[in-house]
């Protein structure tokens, strides 16, 4: 009990700070989609991305899942993406599963060997990160969002209207 009052008390503080800084170049990330082929953040040059850490058995990542395919919609034609980057151990199998209840048609991602989730320090999901044009972080989201909030529009608008000199 005593680790977790000051575990909360630190993040209030906004002590402790994980993850890579915003305007710090984005980590890369790597693993298979569920058609098995190789994805990269390399693989959306000049994109804005959503980059969403989830697993299939969180609650709270199902909960947001259909707020983030709306928007991924929304915007796709206009140099957007959304990629989930799933944290299930036994991959292909739960994702697929969890697609026919909840149909998503951006990238999932698996990381079967963590180490995307390292780099970005991730231990509490969902965990979101922007990522502009130029492939800096530009903001991060911790916990479950309603990605149909317009801050979220804006947020990408502004940054699909940034040139990518």
């Amino acid at each position: 009990m005593a680790v977790a009052v000051w575990g909360v008390l630190t993040i209030l503080k906004g002590v402790h700070r994980h993850g890579p800084e915003i305007g710090a170049a984005a980590p890369e990330i790597s693993g298979k989609n569920v058609a098995g082929e190789e994805v990269s953040l390399k693989s959306f040059p000049g994109k804005v991305v959503l980059l969403n850490f989830w697993a299939t058995w969180c609650g709270p990542c199902q909960e947001e899942m259909p707020s983030l395919e709306r928007l991924y919609q929304k915007f796709k034609d206009q140099g957007f993406v959304v990629v989930g980057l799933s944290l299930d151990e036994d991959g292909k199998k739960s994702i697929e599963a969890f697609l026919t209840q909840v149909p998503v048609t951006f990238p999932i991602v698996i990381d079967e060997t963590q180490s995307s989730t390292d780099r970005y320090e991730v231990y509490r999901i969902p965990e979101t990160y922007l990522i502009d044009s130029k492939g800096n972080i530009a903001d991060q989201f911790i916990g479950p969002q309603n990605f149909d909030q317009p801050v979220f529009e804006d947020k990408i608008t502004r940054l699909l209207s940034k040139p990518q000199s």
